[in-house]
């Protein structure tokens, strides 16, 4: 079994075809050894032909010179079916075990990667990259460059031959080949442009896809199907006039090659049947020297078609290169890896952990301390200079219009995002200081909106518990404390309860149902942080009342740092702090702020919404 550690964080190594063959190059070898075998077995075949013929021309045939001719290339054959059968036993499992090496190495990487880097991509062309790519990847190492080496041997075993049957045909036959070569040349240079054109078309089609049906409701809702259908088929229609414009390259190139092959076979009869005439070369020769020669007339017109699968094997590994190949954005210790405390994925030593958070499940202090923020250099900046303190055991609510940073400062906690100027501390340590992984384990994160995974309540609620250290009651426990604390009573009707399995990204539930799964989770996880972006958004009036009672209760074991828009929701702070174009204008209680302007036009239409 494949070890579950990806590749590049065994070794420190970049990432080549054959930095991915080595731990699998014995099984590999041999079958790429096997694989050389079977052309020399095959160019056996017009050998024994030679033989056959010459027997029969010469004089009169036994009937054993004739058996015995019909024998040996039965047992040819015979040998040469077993081999590919052994060819394929030995090349399909370890190309399978790259495959997955790779495919784990990808979605590694990946999951490392800082949430401005999955900003950049489309999830469709990452989607293409973890499998599409790695499929011609397969393909390649187990047929296409087996296959290739085998066509080089062939025409190297073969041309002896033919050398030894009649220098001169051979040297009338070998005048061909740089023009194949010249012509091949021509061939790779826009058939790797058009192969990169169609891989790259069909991570944007992979794109569009999960577009549709992710936002299928609203689709259907504003009746626009058709549409996105119509969108999406000029997208495909695109990439199969590429793909029409590849078999036609590769159509091309095939022509030419059959055009010089039989010109040059053509040549070749005329002077062979002219040696025969003069008793130069036997019957039996110039029919060993044109099987052979169609041996390979058929090896060199498979080797263009090799070579346009090399040429997209080439294009999949540069883009899966591109992905695998950049820095590492976050240290996590996502698989086992025992390696990990003496390099990192890119080959070079981890730095020591300079500081660190005690362990305890105390609330912990938090600070900001003139943070700034902007998405990207050319972005205009989200924080301009935020600073805040905020208490162990401490609620803290942030308020603003929209777009004045708000949820922005809660993913800066956790450094889903990492600040560009600034600091932002817990318990006195610079979170940059901390490894991503016990910084994240000291906080949770309810998001605005909810993400579930297509698993079960059970599974969803405790994926940020740590089950390891912990009994099965434990966890039990935590469970149930997260519902209960989430009103998330429904779960209970479920036909299987918390072990029912909801559906990809909860779609199957409602956007109250969803949400209080995901605060559920945050509960659940009793962290020393907590951070609940407008948690309460989609639940009802009654329900939030009942949440809000249970969550007072609850946030005072945890320090909190929330985005508020209803009063109700600010009533649960200790403080408020008011934002405005990044940095905060006003901090205080509730009711002190109840005398501010920007505070009292934040929630009085609320107020006075509720009250009419």
């Amino acid at each position: 079994m494949p070890s579950p550690t990806p590749f590049s964080r065994q070794t420190g190594e970049s990432h080549t075809l054959f930095s991915y063959l080595r731990p699998i190059r014995a099984r590999w070898i041999a079958g790429l050894t096997v694989s050389i075998i079977i052309v020399i077995v095959e160019l056996m075949i017009p050998q024994v032909l030679s033989f056959i013929v010459d027997a029969m021309v010469g004089g009169s045939p036994t009937s054993s010179t004739v058996w015995l001719g019909g024998l040996i290339v039965l047992g040819v054959a015979a040998a040469q079916v077993s081999l590919v059968m052994l060819r394929r036993f030995l090349l399909v499992d370890s190309a399978s075990t790259v495959e997955q090496q790779m495919r784990l190495n990808i979605v590694d990487k990946l999951l490392r990667q800082p949430i401005s880097f999955h900003d950049r991509w489309p999830s469709g062309q990452l989607l293409q990259r973890s499998m599409g790519d790695l499929n011609t990847l397969r393909q390649w190492m187990t047929f296409g460059l087996v296959q290739l080496i085998s066509v080089a041997v062939m025409l190297v075993v073969g041309s002896v031959l033919l050398l030894r049957g009649s220098p001169l045909l051979t040297l009338i036959y070998v005048c061909s080949v740089p023009l194949m070569v010249f012509v091949t040349w021509r061939f790779v240079k826009g058939y790797r442009e058009l192969t990169r054109q169609s891989q790259e078309m069909a991570g944007d089609l992979a794109t569009t896809v999960e577009e549709s049906v992710h936002g299928v409701r609203v689709l259907k809702a504003l009746g626009r199907g058709q549409h996105a259908l119509a969108g999406f088929a000029e997208d495909s229609a695109r990439l199969r006039d590429l793909e029409v414009t590849r078999s036609r390259f590769m159509g091309k190139l095939m022509m030419q090659n059959s055009l010089i092959v039989g010109v040059t076979s053509l040549i070749t009869l005329g002077v062979g049947i002219n040696q025969v005439a003069h008793n130069q070369l036997s019957v039996g020769e110039l029919t060993a020297f044109f099987a052979t020669t169609a041996i390979l007339n058929a090896q060199v017109e498979r080797a263009g078609t090799l070579m346009g699968i090399g040429l997209g094997a080439k294009v999949s590994l540069d883009r899966h290169r591109s992905i695998v190949d950049t820095p590492d954005g976050e240290d996590i210790p996502l698989l086992s890896d025992s390696s990990r405390n003496e390099r990192t994925g890119n080959g070079r030593a981890s730095a020591p952990m300079k500081h660190s958070v005690q362990s305890s499940q105390a609330p912990a202090s938090l600070s900001f301390s003139g943070v700034r923020f902007a998405y990207s250099e050319a972005a205009p900046a989200v924080l301009t200079n935020f600073s805040l303190e905020i208490e162990p055991g401490e609620i803290i609510a942030l308020v603003g219009v929209t777009g004045s940073g708000k949820s922005t400062v809660l993913q800066l906690v956790p450094r889903l995002y990492d600040a560009t100027a600034g600091t932002i501390s817990i318990d006195g340590v610079d979170v940059k200081s901390l490894s991503i992984h016990q910084l994240r384990q000291q906080v949770s994160f309810a998001f605005e909106e909810p993400v579930l995974f297509s698993d079960t309540v059970r599974e969803n609620v405790l994926l940020g518990v740590d089950r390891s250290r912990m009994s099965a009651q434990e966890a039990d426990a935590r469970l149930r404390l997260g519902l209960d604390v989430a009103s998330a009573d429904f779960v209970e009707k479920l036909p299987e309860g918390v072990d029912s399995v909801i559906g990809e990204e909860g779609m199957n539930l409602s956007g109250g149902q969803r949400q209080r799964l995901s605060l559920a989770r945050a509960i659940a996880a009793q962290p020393r942080v907590m951070l609940l972006d407008d948690p309460l958004s989609a639940l009802d009036v009654n329900t939030e009342e009942f949440v809000m009672q249970q969550l007072k209760k609850q946030l005072v074991n945890t320090t909190t740092l929330l985005t508020a828009h209803r009063p109700s929701t600010v009533a649960l702070a200790d403080r408020v702090a008011v934002m405005k174009e990044g940095a905060i204008i006003a901090v205080g209680t509730p009711a002190h702020l109840q005398s501010h302007p920007e505070y009292r036009a934040l929630m009085a239409p609320l107020d006075e919404s509720k009250e009419g």
